[in-house]
């Protein structure tokens, strides 16, 4: 019995560290940007199929070269898209109007992947470590989902360290907090913004190839993996990249132990705990 609890939490945290890596590019564009991004999900599936590109064309391709290569090729799509149109609607006082800016890019950008990569699921094949696995005290291990837990620590530690040691970080967190003040002490707020959004972006990718080391994407993901992000972001805070971590591993723990008793649950107790969770904070006064 503890064997097996041991086993099912392992899997929780490292499906939970994925959902983790699916919200910290949402909670970094909420937190510093302000703007509802309905465009995420669509980067996130963009990141797999620029991932499951690369691989085909160069097979012998490294892992670390693919996940740079979307980084890259999802930050450069990101950055100009916030600064030919995000940032334009985000001149508006009301906020729906760069949310409704992002959802009608997350649908241009769902039916050009439909248009030039077909409707059919990809994943990426990272050889036999997919099937690969350890043993310790007797309990199994699987070694994918163990690189994914450390990849998405790796992607939150540096973020972190982004945020808190450089002279960037400091500029994003003086717009995070008083934006108005930050721009009269000379920091590029359009500039920094642009480079936030192509950073939200590149780890929305990184997410994706993650996933489509895991299982199967299509172009049509995008929306599941959006409402799994918004839930990891409210859960976690607005706007906190902590936070979303712990969300992630909240909810990871949550499905894959449901699945446990329920095979066919799927994401139901996960959206379940997110419902609970909001409820037990409305009763409380404590909304985030």
């Amino acid at each position: 019995m503890i064997q097996t609890t041991i086993e099912l939490l392992f899997q929780g945290i490292t499906l939970g560290g994925l959902y983790g890596v699916i919200g910290a590019g949402l909670a970094l564009t909420f937190g510093i940007l302000r703007v509802v991004n309905l465009s995420h999900g669509e980067m996130i599936t963009i990141g797999a199929f620029v991932a499951v590109g690369l691989v085909t064309v160069m097979p012998a391709l490294p892992i670390a070269l693919v996940l740079v290569g979307a980084f890259a090729a999802c930050a450069l799509i990101g950055g100009l898209l916030q600064a030919a149109f995000v940032e334009r609607a985000m001149a508006f006082r009301d906020p729906m109007v760069p949310m409704l800016v992002t959802f009608g890019i997350a649908v241009i950008l769902r039916n050009l992947l439909v248009e030039t990569a077909g409707a059919d699921l990809r994943g990426l094949d990272v050889g036999g470590i997919a099937q690969r696995s350890f043993q310790i005290g007797g309990m199994s291990f699987g070694a994918l989902p163990l690189v994914t837990l450390v990849l998405a620590v790796a992607v939150f530690v540096g973020l972190s360290l982004l945020i808190r040691r450089t002279a960037f970080g400091r500029e994003v967190r003086a717009l995070s907090d008083r934006p108005e003040i930050a721009a009269l002490m000379g920091v590029r707020v359009k500039h920094v913004y642009v480079k936030v959004a192509a950073l939200a972006a590149g780890f929305a990718a990184l997410a994706g190839v993650l996933l489509a080391m895991r299982a199967s994407v299509s172009p049509y993901s995008g929306v599941s993996y959006l409402l799994v992000a918004f839930e990891v972001v409210v859960l976690g805070g607005l706007g906190s990249t902590r936070g979303a971590f712990a969300a992630g591993v909240l909810l990871g723990v949550v499905q894959i132990v449901s699945s446990r008793f329920d095979s066919n649950a799927g994401l139901l107790y996960v959206h379940l705990t997110f419902f609970a969770i909001l409820i037990v904070r409305a009763i409380s006064g404590r909304l985030s």
